[in-house]
């Protein structure tokens, strides 16, 4: 009598590696991610814009989004204010996810509800939630309260199936906007301008950059030139010809030590760079501002 009947799982959330809540000036934004587990991003407070495949999606306040595995994503300020983001990622099987591929949320009160239980649950088991994007620190439940961490499974597989069960009515397939698109488009030129400037004494070719930004060849360098003017290779040579010319005026450095430090094979290729560049040798071009 009274025989046990199995539960059927249609979520089987397999646990959490990273949780976030971050507060962000109007100008914030980061290098394109890419993993092998869903993120969750809910926006609490003002407005910002999603990246998917690089492609730029306007998001507003009480509203979701979730990245596949595998997908390329960013998430920006939109220029115009601060905002305030909760970042969950985790890892989950079952058939049911495919529901939240390509799509924003927009949450009730139920969901919000839950997010915030999942919220109280999560400083239960970490004492704080990170804050800082630059923290990438394994998530610690090893001082958690009692079953902090069961309770945020619980609550956020309550949240999953409440949006699966709520269905279309607060969903909406991913709509690109020409402002959120320009937006997504510009954070990516600055991100790729401040690595050349960081990278200046390094030998980068064009597929380390790619590579840093998950970015193919031919979509990097449109992004690139729209927003500078010039091809990517070109706008780095200029940059190491402008520190070349500073590190020949302060003399502290001879020419050979100048090519090898900015990442020249040979002081013969540097100084032809060199003169194209600016129509001196680096010899010719020393004197002529010192003597």
């Amino acid at each position: 009598m009274f025989k046990l009947q199995p539960i059927q799982i249609h979520i089987q959330l397999r646990g959490f590696h990273s949780i976030y809540y971050f507060e962000h000036g109007k100008h914030f934004t980061h290098t394109p991610e890419q993993h092998d587990f869903w993120e969750m991003v809910y926006v609490d407070r003002g407005n910002i814009v999603a990246l998917a495949d690089n492609v730029g999606y306007p998001m507003q306040e009480g509203q979701v989004i979730f990245h596949t595995p595998g997908e390329v994503h960013a998430h920006v300020s939109d220029r115009h204010g601060a905002n305030n983001m909760l970042v969950i990622s985790f890892s989950a099987e079952g058939e049911q996810l495919k529901f939240f591929n390509k799509k924003i949320f927009t949450l009730d009160k139920v969901a919000k509800k839950l997010l915030s239980l999942f919220i109280a649950e999560a400083k239960n088991a970490l004492g704080k939630i990170p804050s800082r994007y630059e923290d990438k620190s394994d998530l610690d439940f090893s001082h958690e309260q009692f079953a902090a961490s069961q309770m945020m499974s619980c609550y956020f597989c309550e949240f999953l199936i409440h949006l699966i069960r709520v269905g279309e009515e607060q969903s909406n397939r991913l709509t690109a906007s020409a402002e959120a698109h320009s937006i997504a488009q510009n954070s990516l030129a600055e991100l790729i301008e401040s690595y050349l400037k960081q990278n200046l004494y390094k030998p980068l070719v064009l597929q380390d950059v790619c590579d840093h930004f998950l970015l193919g060849k031919s979509q990097l360098c449109s992004i690139f030139k729209q927003y500078t003017g010039k091809s990517l290779m070109a706008y780095y040579a200029d940059l190491k010809m402008q520190e070349a010319k500073k590190l020949l005026r302060e003399e502290q450095m001879s020419i050979g030590e100048i090519a090898e430090a900015l990442g020249f094979s040979g002081i013969h290729i540097f100084s032809r760079a060199f003169k194209k560049a600016t129509g001196f040798s680096p010899t010719a071009y020393k004197k002529s501002v010192l003597y």
